[in-house]
C-alpha cells in the first residue's frame, strides 16, 4: 500500500511539474469546430517591434476552402501570446492569406496578430496542403527597405544544412 501510494505521489508530482514549451507541446486549438487542426509548420526568429514585423504569406493547394491560423510564442516559450482561433482565416482553393505581428505600409496583412519581441511561430491549419513563407519586414516604409526570410521547418523537425 506504501509502495502505491509513492507511485501515485511521483506520478502526480511528474505531471504537475512539466511545463508547456511553446511549438513543441502546447494544446492545439480548433481553428474550425469539427475539423481537426494540424501543426504543420514551426517558424524561429520572429520578432515585432523597432519598425520590424514578423509575416506569414499562406497558400492553400486544396481543392476546399480551409481554416488557417498562425500562434506565436515569446522568447521564454509557454503558452501562445496570441488567440490563433480568433485571428485564423478561412481561404479557398488557390487562395492566400497574409497574418502579421503588426500591419505594414507596403505589406497587406489580412490578419494582425500582437506584437512580439522576439520568439517563434507556429503555422496552424485545417488540411496539411498548405505552403507558406515567413520574413522579417520594415513595416514603416513603402516599397519595404530592409526585410528577410526566416526559415520554416516541418512542425519541429528541422534537417542539418549539410
Amino acid at each position: 500500500m506504501k509502495n502505491n501510494l509513492m507511485i501515485a505521489a511521483s506520478f502526480v508530482a511528474l505531471t504537475v511539474s512539466r511545463a508547456i514549451a511553446g511549438i513543441a507541446d502546447s494544446p492545439l486549438p480548433v481553428l474550425l469546430p469539427g475539423s481537426t487542426t494540424v501543426h504543420l509548420y514551426s517558424v524561429v526568429g520572429a520578432m515585432g517591434g523597432s519598425g520590424l514585423g514578423t509575416y506569414f504569406s499562406c497558400t492553400s493547394t486544396d481543392t476546399v476552402p480551409i481554416q488557417v491560423g498562425v500562434e506565436l510564442f515569446d522568447s521564454t516559450g509557454g503558452s501562445p501570446s496570441n488567440d490563433a482561433v480568433t485571428s485564423s482565416r478561412s481561404v479557398d482553393p488557390g487562395g492566400t492569406v497574409v497574418f502579421g505581428t503588426v500591419s505594414a505600409a507596403g505589406i497587406p496583412v489580412d490578419s494582425t496578430l500582437g506584437i512580439l519581441g522576439h520568439g517563434s511561430a507556429r503555422i496552424l491549419a485545417t488540411s496539411r496542403k498548405l505552403v507558406c513563407n515567413a520574413f522579417v519586414a520594415d513595416r514603416l516604409n513603402t516599397p519595404v527597405t530592409v526585410a528577410w526570410q526566416l526559415t520554416i521547418i516541418a512542425k519541429t523537425k528541422q534537417k542539418a544544412s549539410n
